[in-house]
């Protein structure tokens, strides 16, 4: 996961126009049956802005940098729209009022949003969760302010949170700071409802590692010790290992987190931070 800026000039002046005029009507219906059968009549329209979405992460699941060519995207609501579960599968009216806000939709993959088996037979997937902290207040229709919320999934649009979580070398998601608690319980929340664990990523994440390793070792052997001795040729080369490393750490690379996790535990911070900043330009 990385941070994904939501573009509000991507977003087409028409479509808001028109969910304007879906969220009016939504306010004007009286009770919670009412509501629902109106979001689900109009389930059509945050779709139209799918090409939108994903041009703000690059053609990428917004959770797991993920690039998936074969299956439908999913137009994620961050706060589900109909219910929201906590991890007991607590029911709790959903988040009605954003059913139509595009700043509470994110890219899945089907993954990473579907309910899934995983090996042990245990239901993953985000579907309707989103756990909160336990004497955290939920939002409801009457009271709507998401401002006190704390919520345990790491949220790709803010800049913080993506920065929470790591990977090593085999392709394992962990807490960046497995000694605090909350970094470690928002990263296994996000880990274990959105199958950030799963084998295909895991894999892709590894073989991600290896082709990085593999840059940064030649990049190290690009050219002898002394600046004297280098040639015309060896900077050329040596342009090219950093635009090579540049592109799989940057926001447009699949796993491009996994890169930069391995740049990190390979000391080159710096050359992170260089990249992160380039993307936010």
């Amino acid at each position: 996961m990385i941070y994904v800026f939501q573009d509000p000039a991507k977003i087409p002046a028409a479509w808001l126009a028109k969910v304007a005029e879906l969220q009016a009507e939504l306010e004007r219906l009286e009770t919670k049956k009412e509501r629902a059968g109106y979001i689900a009549t109009k389930q059509a329209i945050w779709s139209e802005i799918k090409d939108q979405l994903l041009e703000m992460s690059r053609q990428k699941c917004w959770y797991s940098e993920a690039p998936d060519a074969v299956s439908d995207w999913h137009v994620d609501h961050f706060r589900p729209k109909s219910r929201a579960l906590d991890a007991d599968r607590t029911v709790h009216d959903g988040y009605a009022w954003l059913a139509f806000d595009w700043k509470n939709y994110r890219i899945a993959g089907s993954y990473p949003n579907s309910p899934h088996k995983d090996g042990e037979g245990v239901t993953r997937g985000k579907w309707d969760y989103f756990p909160l902290s336990p004497g955290s207040v939920r939002a409801s229709w009457e009271q709507r302010s998401i401002a006190n919320e704390i919520f345990l999934l790491l949220d790709p649009t803010d800049k913080n949170d993506p920065k929470l979580m790591t990977f090593d070398e085999e392709g394992v998601p962990a807490p960046v700071d497995p000694r605090n608690p909350i970094i470690r319980k928002r990263v296994e929340t996000t880990v274990h409802y959105l199958y950030l664990d799963s084998p295909r990523l895991i894999a892709a994440r590894k073989k991600k590692w290896r082709e990085v390793s593999d840059l940064i070792e030649e990049y190290r052997f690009a050219c002898p010790d002394s600046y004297e001795a280098c040639t015309v040729q060896d900077h050329q080369r040596v342009q090219r290992l950093i635009e090579k490393l540049a592109a799989a750490a940057g926001p447009q690379a699949s796993y491009a987190a996994t890169a930069r996790a391995c740049l990190r535990a390979n000391g080159f911070d710096q050359f992170i931070q260089a990249v992160e900043e380039a993307a936010a330009a």
